[in-house]
């Protein structure tokens, strides 16, 4: 069966049509594409998580560039700043050539003690050279009175002014001395204010370093003074009136459903609304459907692939001009009366929900302390315009939730069904540009879904099945849409690879999908820039957000992949299958590694969690994108995203995401699509995705038995005569004595965890974004967790099988038990001892549970025990190549017992990071353990674990 679309207008909800006269390609660093398998695996992420929350309003949000902006403009090779930063000159030492930093002794003397005492002392005491070695001595040949002669002497490894001179002089990057020299005597106005580029470029970038933004950003006084004054009156919002196209159609007291169908204008009448979601953070829900709070903009795409220093290296970017667009629902708030229209993509009748929480202050820097945070909106971040007004907002610190009563409804939306058809097959049928994108950087997925690839590691076939949990398309397991062929005209994503073979050199805007034997691996047409007309293989949220699971439910047996779900077996060994560029080579270290270097990635993607992807690992590290590789090992689990609609902030965005309806209006770099989705295929997508929550009820209940039989306390509290069959479909709450154990689990997760998982619409998160340095984490935070400073509080549902992924955003946690458990956030305990010391692996790990994945899979570190990685023979230049690229990472060392294997140093790395990562002064400090909030006991450990496989 072939299914072809055609395009929908909806005259409520979007516009679309030719952009607007374009300004001339940029020809600086762009936002750059990286198809790796994190970039891949949000396509999971974006259709997961790559969604926050709502952007700030653009009249009060607006900033200008100024002309003389250090930075309004992005680095090209040329520029002695961009040497000073690339190339490791020393003269002028910039952290950031864009904000103009110099670097702290921490991040330019990459771990020398005698480097940093050196250049710490000259600072401390306002010197350079002569003045810091000889002091106002006359004798300094002989006797030398300077505050820093020791520390010179140590860091030049000479004695006597005329040596020292000498060694400066010879100006070896190397040398501690000379490093430290060059931190003393930078200047941030002269040294590294210029512009990394000619006045006359036409670009700006804040996407590569996050201190622009504090700098860039000013913050919105007579917002913030709304916000608190807002704050200053905290009340629960209270529906009394709803009416609908100017007629009253419910009111307190009233049991009738108010009747809706897209595009209706509903007026509610009440109090305690608060000031709006710009002034507060606050959304409403419809059913299952978001009233959009923002407006969304989908720029154009472009691809940089011949012109510009960084071609052939294929930088995607952004233009001011949009193809299409999606208006907010939210036409009017105030503390008693809201207006909205009802969205396009509202499906089965709920209820309509009014949830405020008030801004109560703003997020402190922790790279400008005593300012707050600011961010760019994450609409515009990639645009590459220096002309553009770029609007920014603090990231707030939220107060508690308050939640207005439900008023009942019932829907009337005949296009429901076409959306969410439509959007099933985006979801499981479209590859999102992926597969040309990987073809043009040589990665062969026929080969290697074909099973004909070689694994690098242990060598023989390389089966995609076990690697990363590739799933085969059965039908009854999958949608049609999964195994059919799909026509789409158009796709829902314009592809900006130019088709340079085909008329005009245009790419090809619709075209056929087909299965490839896998669950979320398509086929595509497409033209590829050098080799013509052809179709290759992509993947799309499916491969990632698709678990499939077999269960009984009655007298029925059931399987199917949930979409939605997290692939706990996912992984990102595939980027090492073949000749994917950007995966071995020469490429240079970060700051405090540098030099240019054959390195090999394929240890360290290979041996990724499974579960989790890395976002920019897989680009080299200087070819000039956002995503370019830092050297900084930041594994991010795949989300579930099966009650995904009700969420504001994405994973670690700030609002100004839009929730999961902004993941895909920007370039997708670090999330895997190439392009931007135009706002009909969005809104189908969207609305398909209100849809994915329908097995829950069945999961939750599979889960709950598996649990108990696996405890050994089914027969006491569920009875020895209840089948898994029967319970599924009788439920929890059906059995007395369980449902007393997950009222006694309630309780303590309302005392424990309330304060970041409570909200009033089934989503068990209010948001809040919680600094670095409170919440910690076990890896480095990823390039979206710097750039805000923060980590979100997760949503949480269907925790019995997201738990077979790992738990918390870098998927360390082994499981729910341990996760909640007081002894992980205790230190000296033997579980935190397993968890975040360095030691032996611990032989035979207690059992994790029912259905969880073998911890001897390929590649696979037992979770909840010591993370490695193999060392290998230095004598091969293979194994030279994969042992740098792990010595480049600051937090992976070599223990005594193993020299088999480089082990991760979370001590080391909650001690240290910060200077060398986020440009702070000193370490952050992090806590003792990731996420340090557990149970107040052992003994509630069990009754919450029943509780949170409720939710």
């Amino acid at each position: 069966m072939t299914h072809t679309f055609q395009p929908r207008r909806s005259p409520l909800s979007w516009s679309a049509g030719p952009p607007q006269a374009s300004k001339p390609l940029l020809s600086t660093d762009h936002a750059r594409w990286a198809p790796t398998a994190a970039r891949m695996f949000l396509v999971l992420s974006a259709l997961v998580a790559g969604c926050a929350g709502d952007a700030p309003t653009a009249a009060n949000t607006e900033a200008v560039i100024p002309a003389d902006y250090p930075g309004a403009a992005g680095p090209t090779p040329t520029s002695a700043c961009y040497v000073a930063m690339h190339d490791r000159g020393v003269d002028a030492a910039c952290a950031s050539c864009l904000c103009g930093r110099c670097e702290t002794p921490a991040q330019a003397c990459a771990g020398n003690a005698q480097c940093v005492a050196a250049a710490s002392c000259a600072l401390e005491n306002g010197c350079t050279g002569r003045d810091c070695y000889c002091g106002g001595s006359l004798l300094c040949s002989v006797l030398p009175t300077g505050p820093c002669r020791d520390e010179y002497r140590a860091a030049s490894g000479v004695t006597g002014w005329t040596r020292i001179q000498r060694v400066l002089s010879a100006g070896d990057p190397n040398n501690a001395l000379v490093r430290a020299e060059a931190v003393a005597g930078c200047s941030g106005p002269a040294d590294c204010g210029t512009q990394c580029s000619d006045e006359a470029a036409d670009t700006c970038f804040f996407m590569n370093d996050e201190a622009c933004q504090d700098r860039y950003c000013s913050v919105d006084t007579a917002r913030e003074l709304a916000r608190a004054a807002s704050a200053a009156a905290p009340a629960t919002p209270v529906i009394t009136r709803v009416r609908v196209n100017g007629t009253s159609r419910w009111t307190s007291g009233s049991t009738s459903p108010v009747v809706l169908a897209p595009g209706d204008r509903v007026v509610l009448e009440g109090t305690g609304f608060g000031a709006g979601p710009d002034v507060d953070f606050a959304k409403i829900m419809v059913g299952n459907s978001r009233v959009l709070e923002t407006d969304l903009s989908m720029y154009e795409q472009r691809l940089n692939i011949l012109d510009g220093p960084s071609a052939p290296a294929q930088v995607n970017y952004e233009l001011p001009e949009t193809h299409s667009t999606w208006d907010r629902d939210v036409v009017s708030w105030t503390p008693t009366r809201v207006t909205f229209e009802v969205p396009v993509h509202v499906g089965a009748g709920g209820p309509i929900v009014l949830q405020v929480q008030k801004r109560i202050g703003t997020m402190e820097s922790l790279t400008l302390p005593g300012t707050p945070h600011s961010v760019v909106d994450a609409q515009t971040l990639r645009i590459t315009d220096r002309e553009f007004d770029f609007a920014c907002d603090v990231v707030s610190e939220l107060g508690p939730v308050r939640t207005s009563n439900a008023i009942p409804t019932t829907i009337n939306n005949p296009m429901f069904s076409d959306l969410v058809a439509r959007g099933e097959e985006i979801f499981w049928s479209y590859d999102y540009n992926i597969g040309l994108a990987h073809a043009f950087r040589d990665l062969d997925w026929t080969r290697i879904l074909d099973g004909t690839a070689t694994d690098p590691v242990r060598g023989g076939p390389a089966d995609p099945r076990v690697l990363f949990g590739a799933i085969p398309t059965v039908r009854g397991e999958v949608p049609d849409a999964a195994m059919d062929d799909v026509y789409f005209d158009p796709y829902p994503m314009a592809n900006p690879i130019p088709g340079f073979l085909a008329v005009l050199g245009r790419q090809k805007l619709e075209g056929n999908t087909r299965d490839t034997g896998f669950v979320g691996y398509r086929y595509a047409e497409s033209q590829h820039p050098f080799n013509g007309n052809g179709e290759w293989i992509g993947f799309n949220c499916a491969s990632c957000h698709g678990y499939r699971v077999s269960y009984q439910r009655g007298n029925d047996q059931i399987t199917r992949v949930i979409p939605g779900l997290p692939n706990p077996n996912w992984s990102m060994k595939w980027t090492v299958l073949g000749e994917f560029e950007g995966v071995v080579g020469n490429e240079p270290g970060p700051h405090w590694a540098p030099g240019d270097g054959d390195i090999d990635k394929t240890s360290i993607a290979y041996h990724m969690p499974y579960g989790a992807g890395e976002h920019d690992m897989v680009r080299g590290s200087d070819e000039g994108s956002s995503t370019d590789n830092d050297y900084m090992f930041s594994p991010i689990a795949i989300p579930n995203v099966t009650n995904y609609m009700p969420i504001r902030r994405s994973l670690s965005h700030t609002e100004s995401y839009v929730g999961f309806e902004g993941s895909y209006i920007h370039s997708e770099e670090p999330d895997g699509a190439m392009g931007s989705m135009d706002a009909v295929s969005l809104q189908a997508l969207t609305a398909y995705m209100t849809t994915l929550r329908e097995h829950d009820d069945d999961l939750r209940n599979v889960g709950l038995s598996r649990w108990l039989a696996h405890e050994g306390e089914r027969d006491a509290l569920v009875g020895a005569g209840v089948s898994e069959g029967q319970f599924v479909q009788r439920g929890w709450q059906d059995f007395p004595a369980l449902s007393n154990r997950v009222a006694a689990g309630r309780a303590t997760f309302e005392t424990r965890c309330a304060s970041c998982h409570s909200d009033g619409m089934g989503v068990n998160s209010n948001e809040r974004m919680i600094r670095l340095d409170e919440v910690g984490r076990f890896f480095t935070p990823t390039i979206y967790q710097r750039h805000t400073q923060s980590i979100r509080a997760t949503f949480l549902r269907d925790l019995y099988w997201v738990q077979h992924r790992g738990l918390l955003t870098d998927g360390h946690v082994r499981n729910l038990p341990e996760l909640v458990h007081p002894d992980r956030c205790t230190s000296g305990t033997p579980l935190y001892d397993r968890y975040y010391t360095l030691h032996a692996p611990t032989p035979n790990m207690p059992n994790a549970g029912p259905d969880f994945p073998p911890d001897d899979r390929p590649g696979a570190n037992p979770r909840g025990d010591v993370f490695r990685i193999p060392r290998y023979d230095g004598t091969t230049a293979e194994g030279r190549a994969r042992n740098l690229f792990v010595e480049r990472h600051r937090y992976f060392t070599t223990v005594p017992w193993d020299p088999a294997h480089y082990y991760w140093d979370y001590q080391a790395m909650r001690r240290d990071y910060g200077p060398n990562e986020l440009g702070t002064n000193q370490p952050i400090g992090m806590p003792d353990a990731p996420h340090p909030w557990c149970a107040g006991s052992g003994a509630e450990v069990d009754d919450l674990v029943l509780y949170l496989l409720t939710l």
